[in-house]
């Protein structure tokens, strides 16, 4: 028997990036599909064959943790990005490969 779940995202807070992550790490037991309207993401999750109820329920419940951590990663990645990257240039820069 096939089951569905919807969960619904704000596109404000949430990366259409993050949701296919997740989406791709939880395609084992369930399969996503992804839509934007109105300023919404709308996740329409559904069983793959021979997951149970309980497996598809625990895998709605990964999907939403991981949807959450992945957009965490990336809003920090976005704000620690500037210091990688000076970090980055300043190791680099004193390894005199390229002559000053």
């Amino acid at each position: 028997m096939k089951r569905e779940a919807t969960l619904v995202f704000d596109e404000r807070l949430y990366d259409v990036q993050v949701l296919q992550k997740a989406a791709y790490r939880a395609m084992n037991s369930l399969t996503a599909e992804i839509t934007n309207a109105d300023g919404k993401f709308s996740c329409v999750l559904s069983s793959n064959i021979g997951i149970d109820e309980s497996s598809f329920l625990f895998a709605v419940q990964e999907f939403k943790k991981d949807v959450l951590d992945y957009q965490l990663r990336h809003r920090l990645n976005a704000e620690t990005l500037p210091i990688k990257n000076l970090i980055l240039g300043l190791a680099f820069s004193k390894t005199g490969l390229i002559s000053e």
